[in-house]
C-alpha cells in the first residue's frame, strides 16, 4: 500500500504485481509482448493499488497518439452496408477496447480526402495505420511507404508488393472458393455458373481461380457473370443467365448478397432451391444463416482477420517487423446444396 495522499506511481504497481516498470507498461498498453497472465496479474495489481492512467501524459512521455486509423478507400456508404466491412471493422475495435489506443475511421475515397489523409498520418496523428481496402487507391499505399507510420493490409494484393514493408491478413479465397466447387461435385452438379463481384477486384479473380482449381475448364468465360457484391446485382445476374437459355444446375455466388439476389430471381422464374438448383455464397455473413432457406456458404473468418489485424498493428507499434498471417477458410453446409 502507498501512503494516503501520495500519488501512485507504475513503480509501485510493479512492486505490487512482482514485475519491471516496463512489463506495467506493456501491460497498460496491451503490448502483444504481455502474456495475458502476466497482463491480468498487472491489472490486479493496479486495482489493489489504486493506481490511475494519466493517458495524455503517457502519450506525450513516448511520442504516441495513441490513436490508430480504420483507414477506408471506397465510397462512405459501403463501409455502413456491407457486412465484410462491419465485421471487420468489429473485429477491429473489440481488439482495442481494453487498450489505450482508440479507433479512428479515415475516409479517403477521393484525390482531396487522400491528400488530407496522407497529411494528417504525416503530422503524427495515428501510431498506426489499418488499411480495410487495401485493393483501392494502389498509389495512396505507395505513398504510405515512405510515411513513418506502421500500416497493416485486410487483404491479399496480387504479387504481395508490400511483404516485409506493411504487414498483411487475409484469408485464403483460392481455398475457400475450391471448397465450394468441391461441394457442388461432391452434389453430383455437372453444369456450374459463377455470379462474382467486380472483376477488377482481387477477391473476384481468386474465387474464380479457386472455383477452376477444381471445375477446369466447365467453368469457362460465358458461363460467369460479374456484377456488385449486392443481392441487387445478383438478382440481375440471374435473370440474365436465365434470358440467355445457358443450362445450368448449379450457382457459385460471390458473396451471400448475390445469393440471396440469385435465389429470389430462381424463385421468380419458378426454378427450385435447391432441388433443381444448388446455390453456395461465401463470406458467411449472419444473413446466410437468417435466410430461409438457410445457405451454404464458405465462412470467412472477418471478425478474427480484424482482430488480428488490430494486434499486428500494436506489435508493429512495439517494433516488431511486419508478418503475414493466412487465415484458414471452410465450408458451412446448410440447405441450398
Amino acid at each position: 500500500m502507498t501512503s494516503p495522499g501520495r500519488r501512485v506511481t507504475i513503480a509501485d504497481v510493479a512492486r505490487a504485481a512482482g514485475v519491471a516498470p516496463s512489463t506495467v507498461s506493456r501491460a497498460l498498453n496491451c503490448s502483444p509482448k504481455c502474456k495475458p497472465a502476466t497482463r491480468e496479474r498487472v491489472m490486479r495489481a493496479v486495482e489493489q493499488t489504486g493506481f490511475v492512467v494519466n493517458r495524455r501524459g503517457r502519450a506525450l512521455a513516448v511520442g504516441r497518439s495513441e490513436a490508430i486509423a480504420l483507414l477506408f478507400t471506397d465510397p462512405f456508404a459501403e463501409l455502413f452496408t456491407d457486412p465484410t466491412y462491419a465485421r471487420l471493422c468489429e473485429g477491429i475495435v473489440s481488439r482495442l477496447a481494453d487498450g489505450p489506443n482508440l479507433p479512428m475511421i479515415l475516409e479517403a475515397a477521393t484525390p482531396a480526402e487522400r491528400e488530407r489523409v496522407l497529411e494528417h498520418i504525416g503530422r503524427g496523428a495515428v501510431d498506426a495505420v489499418v488499411v480495410i481496402t487495401p485493393y483501392e487507391g494502389g498509389e495512396l499505399l505507395d505513398r504510405l511507404v515512405d510515411l513513418p507510420v506502421p500500416v497493416v493490409l485486410c487483404g491479399q494484393l496480387e504479387g504481395d508488393p508490400y511483404r516485409g514493408i506493411f504487414s498483411t491478413v487475409y484469408s485464403d479465397d483460392v481455398d475457400g472458393a475450391a471448397l465450394a466447387a468441391q461441394a457442388l461435385v461432391g452434389a453430383g452438379r455437372t453444369e456450374v455458373v459463377c455470379i462474382m463481384g467486380p472483376a477488377d477486384n482481387p477477391a473476384s479473380a481468386d474465387r474464380i481461380r479457386g472455383y477452376r482449381r477444381v471445375l477446369g475448364e466447365r467453368l469457362s468465360e460465358d458461363r460467369i457473370v460479374h456484377t456488385g457484391w449486392d443481392q441487387l446485382g445478383g438478382h440481375r445476374a440471374m435473370r440474365g443467365l436465365l434470358a440467355s437459355g445457358i443450362e445450368f444446375d448449379a450457382v457459385l455466388a460471390g458473396s451471400d448478397r448475390i445469393a440471396v439476389g440469385v435465389i429470389e430471381a430462381l424463385r421468380d422464374a419458378g426454378r427450385d432451391v435447391p432441388g433443381e438448383i444448388s446455390v453456395i455464397g461465401f463470406d458467411d455473413h449472419p444473413l446466410a444463416a437468417q435466410y430461409e432457406p438457410g445457405i451454404t456458404t464458405v465462412h470467412q473468418p472477418l471478425r478474427e482477420e480484424g482482430e488480428r489485424a488490430a494486434e499486428l498493428a500494436l506489435a508493429m507499434i512495439e517494433g516488431e517487423a511486419p508478418q503475414t498471417v493466412v487465415m484458414e477458410m471452410e465450408l458451412v453446409e446448410r440447405s441450398t446444396v
